[in-house]
């Protein structure tokens, strides 16, 4: 499926869990109902998110449906799962059905990054957005996280001087490093909030090579986030051993980045398959987790100035993934008249 996703969406998970999968949602004396809601959590935590949603069900209905908190990770799920639309529904219920402010700032905030990110070009579906992120201010003014939501949304609509003033409120309250770096960033360059920046990164190929973003400033960067043990990735490796033939290494690098945590198993099967373009293994989920990776395989397709311009999640029997790539990398200045004979 393609589908495109904007990089900020994973701080809003990140504003909701915490507090959320320590919560009971009043329903504590009741066991199952414990249980069915941290095993739902757990799993969220875990990436493993059809069995999240199966176990926050059962304890939504153990709470008559009526559990926000509930309704509020189930949307969560469904976000990390690319089901926008199902997020945007359980964000509303979560809305409707919470106990207290903060669940339901947390509501319009994920149902925010989830309009925001199927908006596309759509103005409407913008404006919805920047809606749904100034309740979440309303709400909780003091939280860091929502006027950077807000921000972003400004931005893509070139409201640029309402975005600084929320990146100054943003920066002014307790904000989260990283958060904080991009927020400067954005300042000094609108273009930033505007665009989808690939993070700066720094790894060690299997082949001994060290490769980071700054480094290849100029080239074009196609990343392969993959894993063994993922059917469609093992199936798309001679497709992404044409597109190693297709472009000179000096103007497009390829680099596959494995979630395997079995790392002799990712050798031997990088070895078998003469996978001899750049491979990493991200053993502690860095590189993920700063991509926003939670599905396999990924695709990414950055630009010579660190922009991602196109992102591709799992298979297409209809359309492989090189016939995929061929109109965005068609238009890449920096490949053209490139491509090998």
């Amino acid at each position: 499926m393609r589908q495109m996703r904007v990089a900020f969406g994973v701080i809003v998970l990140a504003a909701c869990l915490p507090a959320l999968l320590s919560a009971q949602a009043g329903q504590a004396a009741d066991p199952a109902f414990k249980e069915q809601f941290e095993r739902g959590g757990q799993a969220l935590k875990d990436g493993k998110y059809k069995d999240a949603i199966e176990a926050l069900k059962k304890a939504n209905k153990l709470s008559n449906n009526s559990c926000g908190e509930c309704y509020l990770l189930l949307a969560a799920a469904y976000y990390r799962s690319g089901e926008l639309n199902q997020c945007e529904e359980n964000c509303d219920k979560a809305a409707a059905t919470a106990s207290d402010d903060l669940v339901r700032a947390k509501a319009h905030n994920l149902k925010g990054t989830a309009v925001f990110a199927g908006a596309g070009t759509d103005s409407r579906k913008m404006k919805a957005s920047e809606g749904e992120f100034r309740s979440a201010v309303q709400l909780d003014p003091k939280n860091a996280t929502f006027h950077f939501s807000l921000a972003k949304a400004l931005l893509r609509e070139s409201k640029d001087e309402d975005a600084k003033r929320e990146l100054e409120t943003f920066l002014g309250l307790n904000a989260e490093e990283e958060l904080a770096r991009q927020a400067r960033l954005i300042l000094a360059d609108p273009r930033r909030g505007r665009e989808e920046f690939a993070p700066e990164f720094e790894i060690s190929t299997l082949q001994g090579q060290r490769v980071s973003l700054k480094q290849l400033a100029g080239r074009v960067v196609v990343m392969d986030f993959w894993a063994t043990w993922c059917p469609p990735c093992r199936a798309s490796v001679p497709e992404l051993k044409e597109l190693t033939k297709r472009y000179p290494t000096e103007k497009l690098m390829l680099i596959s980045v494995s979630a395997d945590k079995d790392d002799g198993a990712w050798r031997e099967f990088v070895a078998k398959k003469n996978m001899d373009w750049a491979q990493y293994r991200d053993a502690d989920h860095k590189v993920l987790n700063a991509f926003g990776i939670h599905s396999f395989p990924t695709y990414l397709v950055i630009d010579g100035d660190g922009i991602i311009k196109e992102r591709f999640t799992g298979m297409n029997p209809q359309e492989s993934f090189v016939h995929r790539l061929k109109a965005t990398l068609g238009q890449m200045p920096q490949l053209e008249g490139e491509r090998h004979k």
